[in-house]
C-alpha cells in the first residue's frame, strides 16, 4: 500500500489542477522559499479530514481556497484527491485502488467521497485507523512539527504512540460504549419518573371504576320507570296538529294567485323597460346622427371658407407675377439701350483705327527709307531695334490680354460675390420659410393631436352616457326590487318580534314563566331562560339540534334545584301547568367513551357531535352535554344508517334535515314545509331581518344617491358633448386653414430651392471660367517675362551701338517713337473693341435669362388661374352638399322630438306599473303573515310531542316506538314520579361519577406492567455495557505496554545509530493510569550529561525527534509518511546519516519529502520541483533522478 497519485485544483497557491505521480521509494519536492511547497503536505492533511485552520496555517478554513492574485479571480472551492494503491489490501474495503476526495466550498459547505461516492469525515477516519495515516497519524510530520512532538506537555504527545500501538479502534469503541451507557442511563431515569406517576393514579382510578358500576345499575332502574311517564303523555298531543292544515293550504292558494299576478305585471313591465331601452338606443343614435350633420355642415362651411382663400392668395399671386414680369421687359428694355451704346462705341473706335493705322504706314514706309540708308551694322541695329518694337508690340499685346483677363476675372468674382449674397438671402428666406412651416406643422400636429382627442373623448362620452344611462333603469329597477323587498322584511321583522315579545310558540306555562320573570326580578332571580334562548346554531344544523333537542328546547335554565323549586311553587300556586327544569348545579355531563368517539368522527358522512355544534355560554356545558353530548350528526340518512348499524343503534343520530334514528333502531323522518320560524331559528332569523333591512336600507340610500349622481352626471356628458362638438369643429377649421398655408409655404420654398439650384450652376461655371482665366493670366505673364528679358538684351546691345552712333541716330529715334505711339493707340483701340464686344455677348445671355423668367412666370400665371377655377367648382358642390345636409338635419330633429315623446309616455307607463306591483307586494305579506301565525299554533302543539321525546332520547337513548317496549303498568304517575326522585337523589348522593374511569383503570395498569418490563431490559442493558467497557480497557492496556516496550527499545537503539552513541529512553508519567497518562522523553547525547530536552540545541532535538519517528515506523511501518522540512536544523553530517536511514526503510515505506538540503536530494528516486513562475500560482516539474544519471 503506498500513496499513488495525488490531484490538487483551487487549494491555496495551487490555482489550476494539478497532477503528481508518487511511486515507492523516496521522492523529494524542492523549491524556493514560498514557493508552495508545504502546501502539498498541507493538501494531504486536509483530505484526510484536518478541521482546524491553525494546523494548516491559516486563521479560517475558507483561507484553503485559492485567494486570488493581482491578475486571477478567487476560485469558488478548493479540491484535493488522494489515489491509494491498495494492492495488499490493508484498507478494509475490496478495491485495489482508493481515491479520498474533499471538496470545500467559500460558503463554507465541505463534502467528502470514497471512491466518487459521498461519505461522512467519520467515514473516512475509520478507514485509516491504525494504519499510521489520518490527521493525528505520525504519517505526516510537518514544518514545527519536530519541536511540537518534543516540547508539547507529556499527555499530548500520547495520540501518536497510540496510533502506532494499535489501540485506536479500541479507544473509538470505548467512546462509543460509554456514550451508549450515558443515553441509557438518562433513559433508566425517565422511566423511573413514568412509573412513580401510573403507580399515584392506580388507586383513584380503582376506586373511581367501583362508583360507575353502582351509578350503572341505578341509572337502568330509573331508566324502566321514567320511560313509561313520558310514553303515558306523548299520546295526548298528536290529535291537535292535524286542525290547523286545511286553513294553511286555503291561504297558500291565496299567496299562489298573488304571485300569479305579480308575475304577469313584472312580465309586462319587462317588455315596456326592454322597449324603453331600444328607444334609449335608437334616441342616442339619432343624437350621434343629427351631431355628425351638424359637424359635416361646419367642415363644409370652413371648407368653403378655405378654398376663397385659396383664391385670394392664387389671384394675389398672379398680379405679383404680372408686375414681376413687367420688370422683366424693363430691364430687357435697358440691355437694348445699352446694346445700342455699345454698338456705337464699336464703329467709332474702328474709325480710329483705321486712322491710326493710315499714319503708323506712313511713318514705316518713311523709316524703312532710313533704314536703307544705313550700312550693314546700322541694318543690324535696326533688325534689332524692329525686333524690339515686335517685341513691344507683342508686350502691349500680352499686357492688354493680361489686363482684359485680369479685368475679366474681376467681373467673374464680382459676380460670383453677388450670387453668394443672392443665395444667402433666398437661405434666409427659406429658413424663415422653414421656421413658418415648423410653427405651422406643429399647429397642425398639435391640432390633429386634440381632434383626434375630442373625437375620442366624444366617443367615450357617448359610450359612458349610454352606459350610464342604461345603468340609471338599472338601478332604478334595482331600488324598486329593494324598497319592495324592504317593505316585506320590515313586515316579517315586525311580526317575529312581537312573537318573540310575547314568547310565541312556547307551552302555556313556559310563556308564563318567562313573562312572570321579565316583570318579576325576584322571581326571575336564578332563572337563565328557556334552553332555545340559551344557545346558538349554524342555520346548516338548526334542523339537525332541533330533531335533537325536540321538547327540551322549552326546558328551563336554572342555577340551583332551589330556583327550579321556587319555578314549580309559582305554577302550582297560580295553576299554571307544569315545565321541566334544568338546574346547572345537578344536571352533568353525558358524552362518549373515547375510543369508540374516535372511531365515529372518521366515518364517512360524520357532521360532529352535537354538542359542538352548537354555540353557549361555558357555564352550561354539563346542561348542552346531557342532552346533546351523545347524539351525533350525519349529513345524510344513509351515513346514519351505517354508523348506526355498526354501533348496533346504541345512541341517538339525527341529520342535517332532521331525520332522527334512535337507539333501538326506530327512525323518524319526512318533509317539512318550513311554514314559519321554529323557536330556535326565530331569534337567527329576527337578527338576520334586522341585518338584512340595514343592509337594503343602506342599498337603497346608496343607490338613490347613485340615482342622483347618475342623472347630474348625464347632464354633465349632454353638456360636455356640446362643448366638445363645437371646439371638435373649431379645430377642423383651424386644420385646414393651416394644411393650405403649409402647402403655399412649401411651394415657396421649392421656388427658392429651385433658384438657389440655378445660381450655383452659374456659380460653378464661372468658378470653372475663373479658373481658366487664372491659367491663361500665368501663361501671358509668363510670356510678358521673356518678352520683357529679350528687350532688354535687344536694347543693351543697341545702346553699345548707340553710344558709338549717338547723332546718326537720332532722327531714326524720332521716327521710331512715333511709330510706337502709333502702335500702342491701335493696340489699345482693339483692346477696347474686344471688351466691348464681350459686353455685348454678356447683354445677349441676360436679355435670354429674362426672357426665360418671364416665360417660366406666365406659365405660373396660367396654372394659377386653373386652380381658381376648380376652386370655384368645388365650392359649388359644396354648397349644394350643404343645402342637402341641412334638410336632412331638420329631418332627424322631427325624429328625436318623436322618440323623446314616445319615451316620455312609457316612463310614465312603466310608473304605475311598479305602483301595482307594489300593492301586491303588500297583500302577499300580510297573507305570509297569516301563514306565520297559524304555524306557530301548529308549531306550538308538535314541540310540546317534541319535547316529551326528546327529552326520552335525552335521557335514555329511545325514541317513542322503541319506548313501546317498555311500556307496563306503573300504577298512579305521582306515585312512579315519587320512585323517580328517589332514584335521582341516590344518583345525586354518590356525587360526580368518572364512566370512563373503567377503562381507563385497565389501560394505566397495562402501561405499568409494560413500563417495568422496559426498565428491567434497561437495567441489563447498562451492566453488559460495564462489562464490555472493561473488556476494552483491559485489552488497551495490554496492546498499548506490549507496543510500548517494542517502541521504547527500537528508540534507544535507533538513538544510538543516528547519535553514533549515547542513550535515549521513553517512559510513562503515572503508570499506575496506563490508558491515561503522559510519555517522558529521557535523551542523553554521547560525551553529554542526562539532560531536560529543552536544553538540547536544535540540531539535536530534531535528531531526536527523528529518531522516535523511525523507532515508531520499525514498529508499525505507516504505508507513505511526508516529511517537511524536518533536517532543516540538520548540519551535513547529520543529514547524510538521515539520509541513509530513510534509504534504509524505504523498501517498507514510501518517503515523500520536502527539503532544501542537497544530501537528501541525492538519495532521491524521484525529484519534482515547485516554481512560481506566475506570481502566486504555484507550478510542478519533475524528474526521476536514476534517468538523470543514465
Amino acid at each position: 500500500m503506498y500513496l499513488k497519485n495525488l490531484e490538487i485544483q483551487g487549494f491555496k497557491s495551487f490555482a489550476d489542477k494539478i497532477s503528481i505521480d508518487f511511486n515507492s521509494g523516496i521522492t523529494s519536492i524542492v523549491g524556493p522559499n514560498g514557493s508552495g511547497k508545504s502546501n502539498i503536505s498541507d493538501a494531504v492533511r486536509w483530505v484526510l479530514g484536518e478541521q482546524r485552520a491553525r494546523t494548516l496555517r491559516g486563521s479560517k478554513m475558507e483561507d484553503v481556497i485559492f485567494a486570488g492574485t493581482e491578475h486571477r479571480k478567487p476560485h469558488g472551492f478548493a479540491e484535493v484527491s488522494m489515489i491509494i494503491d491498495n494492492s495488499d489490501n490493508r484498507l478494509p474495503i475490496s478495491y485495489n485502488e482508493v481515491t479520498i476526495t474533499r471538496r470545500a466550498y467559500r460558503s463554507g459547505e465541505s463534502e467528502y467521497f470514497i471512491n466518487k461516492v459521498p461519505c461522512r469525515l467519520k467515514d473516512i477516519h475509520e478507514l485509516f485507523l491504525d494504519t499510521g495515516i489520518g490527521r493525528d497519524g505520525y504519517s505526516i510530520i510537518s514544518q514545527g512539527r519536530i519541536d511540537e512532538i518534543l516540547s508539547v506537555k507529556s499527555e499530548d504527545r500520547r495520540h501518536i504512540f497510540e496510533e502506532a500501538s494499535g489501540i485506536m479502534k479500541y479507544k473509538i469503541r470505548k467512546i462509543e460504549a460509554e456514550r451508549k451507557l450515558e443515553s441509557t442511563t438518562q433513559n433508566l431515569i425517565r422511566i423511573n419518573d413514568i412509573i412513580s406517576e401510573l403507580e399515584l393514579q392506580l388507586e383513584p382510578l380503582r376506586q373511581q371504576s367501583e362508583t360507575a358500576r353502582k351509578y350503572l345499575d341505578i341509572r337502568e332502574k330509573l331508566k324502566n320507570l321514567e320511560v313509561n311517564v313520558y310514553i303515558e303523555n306523548i299520546a295526548k298531543l298528536n290529535e291537535k296538529v292535524k286542525e290547523l292544515d286545511e286553513q294553511y293550504e286555503k291561504i297558500r292558494e291565496n299567496v299562489r294567485d298573488e304571485n300569479a299576478k305579480l308575475e304577469e305585471i313584472s312580465r309586462l313591465n319587462h317588455e315596456k323597460s326592454e322597449y324603453l331601452k331600444s328607444l334609449d338606443e335608437k334616441l342616442s343614435e339619432s343624437r350621434t346622427e343629427y351631431y355628425n350633420l351638424e359637424g359635416e355642415l361646419e367642415r363644409c362651411n370652413s371648407q368653403i371658407k378655405l378654398n376663397n382663400e385659396k383664391i385670394k392668395n392664387y389671384e394675389q399671386n398672379n398680379e405679383r407675377l404680372t408686375l414681376e414680369i413687367e420688370d422683366v421687359f424693363k430691364s430687357v428694355k435697358l440691355l437694348n439701350d445699352d446694346e445700342q451704346e455699345k454698338n456705337k462705341k464699336i464703329k467709332y473706335l474702328n474709325e480710329k483705327k483705321e486712322e491710326y493705322s493710315a499714319i503708323l504706314a506712313k511713318l514705316e514706309e518713311k523709316m524703312n527709307l532710313v533704314i536703307q540708308q544705313m550700312d550693314e551694322n546700322e541694318k543690324y541695329v535696326e533688325k534689332l531695334k524692329a525686333d524690339i518694337m515686335d517685341k513691344l508690340d507683342a508686350q502691349s499685346d500680352k499686357k492688354a490680354q493680361a489686363n482684359n483677363v485680369k479685368t475679366h476675372i474681376g467681373a467673374l468674382k464680382k459676380r460670383q460675390m453677388a450670387i453668394d449674397d443672392e443665395i444667402n438671402s433666398l437661405k434666409l428666406d427659406i429658413d424663415k420659410e422653414g421656421m413658418k412651416k415648423e410653427e405651422i406643422e406643429e399647429g397642425i400636429k398639435q391640432t390633429k393631436e386634440t381632434i383626434n382627442s375630442l373625437r375620442t373623448q366624444i366617443e367615450k362620452a357617448q359610450t359612458d352616457k349610454r352606459s350610464k344611462s342604461a345603468m340609471l333603469e338599472e338601478l332604478r329597477k334595482k331600488q324598486s326590487e329593494i324598497r319592495s323587498d324592504i317593505k316585506f322584511k320590515t313586515a316579517r321583522y315586525n311580526m317575529l318580534k312581537d312573537m318573540e315579545k310575547n314568547f310565541e310558540g312556547y307551552n302555556r306555562s313556559v310563556k308564563a314563566i318567562l313573562q312572570a320573570c321579565a316583570h318579576d326580578s325576584n322571581l326571575g332571580r336564578g332563572i337563565h331562560g328557556a334552553l332555545a334562548q340559551l344557545i346558538k346554531v349554524d342555520g346548516r344544523y338548526e334542523n339537525a339540534i332541533e330533531a335533537a333537542l325536540g321538547g327540551s328546547l322549552q326546558n328551563i335554565v336554572t342555577t340551583t334545584e332551589e330556583d327550579a323549586k321556587r319555578i314549580i311553587d309559582y305554577l302550582k300556586k297560580n295553576r299554571l301547568g307544569r315545565a321541566t327544569f334544568l338546574p346547572i348545579s345537578s344536571v352533568k355531563s353525558r358524552t362518549f367513551e373515547t375510543s369508540p368517539e374516535r372511531e365515529i368522527r372518521v366515518m364517512k358522512g360524520f357532521c360532529g357531535i352535537a354538542s359542538e355544534l352548537v354555540g353557549y355560554n361555558p357555564e352550561y356545558r354539563g346542561v348542552i352535554e346531557n342532552l346533546l353530548g351523545k347524539v351525533v350528526v350525519a349529513d345524510n340518512l344513509d351515513s346514519a344508517i351505517a354508523i348506526a348499524r355498526k354501533y348496533k343503534y346504541s345512541f341517538k343520530i339525527v341529520t342535517i334535515d332532521g331525520d332522527i334514528l334512535s337507539p333501538g333502531g326506530s327512525m323518524t323522518g319526512g318533509s317539512s314545509d318550513n311554514r314559519g320560524p321554529h323557536i330556535l331559528g326565530r331569534n337567527r332569523e329576527i337578527e338576520k331581518l334586522k341585518n338584512d333591512i340595514s343592509e337594503l336600507e343602506r342599498k337603497d340610500s346608496e343607490i338613490e344617491n347613485e340615482v342622483s349622481e347618475l342623472v347630474s352626471g348625464l347632464e354633465k356628458f349632454d353638456d360636455y358633448i356640446r362643448q366638445s362638438e363645437s371646439s371638435l369643429k373649431e379645430n377642423e377649421i383651424i386644420k385646414i386653414r393651416d394644411e393650405n398655408h403649409l402647402a403655399s409655404i412649401e411651394e415657396t420654398i421649392t421656388r427658392y430651392k429651385t433658384k438657389i439650384d440655378m445660381l450655383e450652376q452659374e456659380k460653378e461655371q464661372l468658378s470653372r471660367q475663373e479658373e481658366e482665366a487664372e491659367k491663361e493670366l500665368l501663361k501671358y505673364l509668363g510670356e510678358l517675362e521673356a518678352i520683357e528679358k529679350s528687350i532688354t538684351n535687344s536694347k543693351s546691345i543697341i545702346e553699345d551701338y548707340q553710344e558709338r552712333h549717338k547723332d546718326d541716330r537720332i532722327m531714326k529715334d524720332n521716327l521710331s517713337g512715333e511709330i510706337m505711339d502709333y502702335k500702342i493707340s491701335v493696340n489699345s483701340i482693339c483692346e477696347s473693341i474686344d471688351s466691348v464686344n464681350e459686353a455685348l455677348a454678356r447683354i445677349e445671355n441676360q436679355k435670354k435669362s429674362l426672357a426665360n423668367s418671364a416665360d417660366r412666370k406666365d406659365k405660373e400665371k396660367q396654372r394659377n388661374q386653373k386652380e381658381i377655377e376648380n376652386l370655384h367648382q368645388k365650392i359649388n358642390e359644396l354648397t349644394e352638399s350643404i343645402r342637402k345636409m341641412e334638410q336632412e338635419k331638420s329631418g332627424k330633429m322631427f325624429e328625436i322630438d318623436r322618440i323623446s315623446e314616445e319615451k316620455r309616455i312609457l316612463e310614465e307607463e312603466t310608473a304605475n306599473t311598479i305602483n301595482r306591483i307594489n300593492d301586491i307586494n303588500k297583500n302577499i305579506i300580510l297573507l305570509q303573515e297569516e301563514l306565520g301565525r297559524l304555524q306557530m299554533k301548529k308549531t306550538k302543539f308538535e314541540v310540546e310531542i317534541d319535547n316529551l321525546q326528546n327529552r326520552m332520547w335525552d335521557e335514555y337513548e329511545l325514541t317513542y316506538t322503541n319506548a313501546l317496549e317498555y311500556k307496563k303498568d306503573i300504577g298512579s304517575i305521582a306515585q312512579a314520579q315519587k320512585l323517580i326522585n328517589q332514584y335521582r337523589a341516590e344518583i345525586k348522593a354518590l356525587g360526580a361519577v368518572n364512566v370512563s374511569a373503567i377503562d381507563e383503570y385497565v389501560k394505566t395498569r397495562e402501561r405499568y406492567e409494560f413500563m417495568t418490563a422496559q426498565r428491567n431490559d434497561m437495567e441489563n442493558a447498562k451492566e453488559k455495557l460495564h462489562k464490555i467497557i472493561k473488556e476494552i480497557e483491559t485489552h488497551m492496556k495490554q496492546q498499548f505496554m506490549e507496543q510500548f516496550k517494542k517502541i521504547n527499545e527500537n528508540f534507544g537503539a535507533v538513538f544510538k545509530e543516528l547519535f553514533d552513541g549515547g542513550y535515549a529512553k521513553l517512559k510513562l508519567s503515572d503508570e499506575n493510569d496506563i490508558l491515561e497518562s503522559g510519555i517522558e522523553i529521557e535523551v542523553q547525547p554521547p560525551g553529554k550529561k542526562l539532560q531536560n530536552m529543552m536544553l538540547l540545541s536544535g540540531g539535536e532535538r530534531a535528531f531526536t525527534a527523528i529518531a522516535l519517528l523511525f523507532a515508531i515506523l520499525r514498529l508499525n511501518p505507516a504505508p507513505f509518511c511526508i516529511l517537511d522540512e524536518i533536517e532543516a536544523a540538520l548540519d551535513e553530517a547529520n543529514v547524510a546519516r538521515f539520509a541513509q536511514y530513510l534509504k534504509k526503510y524505504a523498501d517498507e515505506t514510501q518517503f515523500i519529502v520536502i527539503t532544501h538540503r542537497k544530501g537528501t536530494m541525492e538519495i532521491s528516486d524521484t525529484l519534482y520541483g515547485v516554481t512560481m513562475q506566475e506570481r502566486g500560482i504555484s507550478k510542478i516539474v519533475s524528474i526521476k533522478m536514476d534517468e538523470k544519471a543514465s
